[in-house]
């Protein structure tokens, strides 16, 4: 691939994570707004999907979770998969949209609102988006048990400690971002965005692929 070329794949990846969030933006604006959640949902909804460094961010990530994974707690090691799979998979399907949109002549605009769906429709892939939600709820589930835990603030300091003693840091601080972000939240809040996020999601997802039926969507 020429230097054109991955120019030309970088931006196009780049426009279709910008339509992206902005469907989320939409979708759950009140959250947006709302003091207690906009931490959250900038994390789970945005930064997910931030390109910037990303790449260099996952090799990192990889070669030192390799290293000390054995030295992890069983539910430790689980949520850090968890939440290196997201990245992975987003990350996947962000970069084959943006060659898809490539394919179709894009010339560089700003897609609309119905071009992002007219995209997300013809690139299909409806297991891995399902599989891609699934995880989304699982980890926004999973931080939120954890972060409101009683004895997790007294365990951040002295894992940040080990973190950096490892050479894991940059593993330590993703998921300390995660438990940050859905700190403040109130469980009756949570409770709501998170019923809105699952019905809203499997409402896009049957919209994109109405002729399909999906096992794990009637399951919940």
């Amino acid at each position: 691939m020429s230097s054109f070329e991955e120019h030309k794949l970088k931006q196009a990846k780049i426009e279709v994570v910008r339509a992206q969030v902005e469907r989320f933006r939409k979708f759950y604006a009140d959250y947006f707004h709302l003091e207690e959640t906009i931490s959250m949902v900038e994390y789970f909804f945005e930064t997910i999907y931030n390109l910037d460094g990303k790449d260099a961010w996952m090799h990192l990530a990889m070669d030192t979770y390799q290293r000390v994974k054995g030295m992890m707690k069983e539910t430790s090691r689980a949520n850090l998969e968890t939440l290196i799979e997201l990245n992975n998979l987003t990350d996947q399907l962000d970069g084959e949209m943006a060659r898809l949109l490539i394919l179709r002549g894009w010339d560089g605009h700003k897609l609309s609102r119905e071009e992002y769906d007219q995209l997300y429709l013809a690139y299909g892939h409806q297991e891995e988006r399902e599989k891609q939600l699934e995880i989304v709820l699982h980890n926004l589930r999973t931080f939120y048990e954890l972060a409101h835990k009683p004895i997790a603030a007294y365990l951040i300091r002295p894992a940040r400690f080990m973190a950096s003693i490892l050479g894991v840091s940059l593993l330590f601080e993703s998921v300390e971002k995660a438990y940050n972000a859905v700190l403040p939240v109130s469980p009756e809040i949570f409770v709501s965005f998170i019923e809105q996020v699952e019905q809203r999601e499997w409402e896009y997802l049957r919209a994109s692929f109405p002729e399909e039926t999906s096992t794990t969507e009637s399951e919940w």
